[in-house]
């Protein structure tokens, strides 16, 4: 059988952070600009960082450049890992841990992630949850700020440390929003959509996801999907 590369989300997909990312972000905005108004609700789900920072910076009629995004995401992880020390731990989704654990242990898949998270905040909130030792390749936040562009080096990484190839219709984007979705679709890669996140399952299915679960927890049923659904 030809190699599988299995490529998660993490926030609304692994786990649920609550609120420490919000309260990691607000100590650092406000440090910054004392008169931030961070007291509003955004739906963030399947962006990645530079993106919220982007938009939060913006929306608040504040100067934006890269460095400055840059800086604050360093800022923003430290004071997540504090946060997550702290405070209250990240919740695992149903199902995630006996999947993983599944996976992990065939031969024929591999694993990843495609993440908007950067890379050190994915590493902190996965080793929070205990999940960090599973995902050793990953495309994320700081690749790029556009999520369409992370799948390649996810691929490009997963090649270099497994030493496979993975084609398109083995590679799978497991995700919780219609960004993970509209990723997978425009990287020509399977998707499983889960209804786990603060996305509706109405509003996912208006996205035509090639498979749909409301959690992970049909972990039988998911690995057939990840074994039949690929090529031989």
């Amino acid at each position: 059988m030809k190699p599988r590369l299995v490529l998660f989300d993490i926030d609304g997909t692994l786990l649920t952070a609550h609120g420490s990312p919000k309260i990691a972000m607000g100590r650092v905005l406000l440090r910054r600009y004392p008169d931030f108004n961070f007291d509003r609700d955004f739906d963030f789900s399947g962006r990645t960082d530079p993106e919220i920072i982007e938009y939060l910076l913006e929306y608040d009629n504040r100067e934006v450049s890269d460095a400055l995004i840059a800086d604050i995401l360093r800022e923003f992880c430290i004071e997540l890992d504090i946060e997550l020390a702290q405070g209250e731990k990240p919740e695992l989704h149903p199902g995630v841990v006996e999947l993983l654990t599944k996976l992990d242990a065939m031969p024929d898949i591999s694993l990843g992630l495609v993440t908007g998270n950067v890379a050190e905040g994915a590493r902190i909130k996965l080793k929070a949850a205990s999940l960090d030792t599973y995902f050793p390749v990953g495309g994320f936040g700081d690749d790029s700020k556009y999520r369409d562009d992370l799948p390649p080096f996810a691929l490009e990484r997963a090649e270099k440390y497994y030493g496979k190839k993975f084609p398109g219709m083995n590679t799978w984007i497991i995700g919780d929003s219609i960004h993970d979705i509209r990723c997978a679709q425009n990287n020509r890669l399977r998707c499983l959509a889960v209804c786990t996140g603060w996305t509706s399952r109405e509003n996912l299915i208006k996205e035509n996801p090639e498979y749909i679960e409301d959690d992970l927890s049909r972990i039988d049923h998911i690995m057939n999907l990840i074994y039949d659904g690929a090529q031989k």
